[in-house]
């Protein structure tokens, strides 16, 4: 038996577990597979071909003129998938995103970028629908965190919320300006029982008590404080 468990620790049949799962290399130069066989260029092909490139991602789709135009699923070396339509090399159009560590973007995207309307599932749980620019939250959208599920909703602009809603998982809800992802300017709270109070926040931004002293020429570290101050109170009837 004792030798049977050192023939089996030693073995290379040994199975590896999930996260032991061996990263693909780059073969350090490019290949075109078609199904006239394989060549070293896309240079003027159109068709169906898998490109296999010197930095060890895959494409498995439509070429025009040697660039990638049309459907087409595109494997990343860290192991991030695109299934979706290119134009020039570019993604464009309705496509998905999924990310090895977690999450996927299902929606549209404009030279490259994420652009429209899409959702991103984060890899923490998260997820937003919405509107986005350049990559960023943009336009209208909600956002609904994943534990507390709070959620987010309003406009946005270069990825942060301007204006909206935050409503808690009882109900409770604010209704007002936001800057920094925190609540800002004249505001309305509302319980889930009716109760209305009416008020403003200001910000203050105070350096962080927990963070170590700043060195000479260093700006300190700091946090941005949020106070409230209420106008009215309107009680719920009972």
């Amino acid at each position: 038996l004792r030798g049977r468990a050192g023939a089996a620790a030693n073995s290379n049949s040994l199975q590896k577990m999930g996260d032991e799962e061996e990263e693909r290399q780059p073969p350090g130069v490019y290949t075109l597979i078609t199904e006239g066989g394989e060549q070293k260029t896309s240079e003027g092909f159109t068709g169906k071909a898998t490109a296999n490139y010197a930095n060890g991602d895959i494409y498995e789709g439509m070429f025009e003129n040697g660039v990638r135009t049309g459907k087409g699923i595109y494997k990343y070396l860290k192991g991030d998938v695109f299934d979706g339509t290119f134009e020039n090399n570019v993604k464009t159009g309705l496509g998905r995103v999924t990310y090895k560590k977690g999450g996927y973007y299902h929606g549209h995207f404009k030279e490259g970028k994420r652009n429209g309307e899409g959702t991103f599932q984060y890899a923490n749980g998260d997820i937003y629908s919405g509107y986005w620019k350049d990559n960023k939250r943009h336009g209208s959208g909600t956002y609904v965190f994943n534990k507390t599920k709070y959620e987010y909703k309003g406009e946005w602009t270069d990825g942060q919320i301007v204006t909206g809603t935050w409503t808690m998982a009882d109900g409770t809800q604010y209704q007002g300006g936001f800057q920094s992802q925190k609540p800002c300017g004249d505001a309305v709270w509302k319980t889930a029982k009716g109760t209305v109070v009416e008020g403003s926040y200001l910000q203050q931004v105070v350096p962080l008590d927990s963070a170590p002293p700043a060195k000479p020429g260093e700006s300190p570290v700091v946090t941005t404080r949020c106070f409230w101050r209420t106008a009215a109170l309107v009680a719920a009837d009972c």
